[in-house]
């Protein structure tokens, strides 16, 4: 399994950035990470779009590990913090290479 070796959030909570054991180096907006959220509550997003926050207000404001398995954000304005994103999730999320 792919994981991380280091996990930052910069730039005000708005860049997440991993870096996996083979070298790669990933950047991702708060948004765009938000928006891959697969708890219940965000797969009923599409049911109701006026739900969306725009991509310039999302921001990271914690992390934290879930075992040996997946990182646990708060999403800040809304501190949304339910959703579990796992390390392959998150490599699935990849730059293709």
């Amino acid at each position: 399994m792919d994981v991380p070796v280091r996990i930052e959030v910069s730039d005000e909570g708005s860049i997440l950035t991993l870096e996996w054991s083979d070298g790669l180096v990933d950047s991702w907006p708060a948004s765009q990470i938000r928006n891959a959220c697969n708890c219940a509550d965000c797969r009923t997003r599409e049911a109701n779009p006026l739900r969306l926050m725009a991509p310039t207000l999302t921001r990271i404001g914690d992390a934290h590990l879930v075992g040996s398995y997946g990182i646990n954000f708060t999403f800040l304005p809304d501190a949304h913090s339910t959703g579990i994103f796992t390390f392959a999730q998150l490599r699935a999320m990849s730059r293709p290479r």
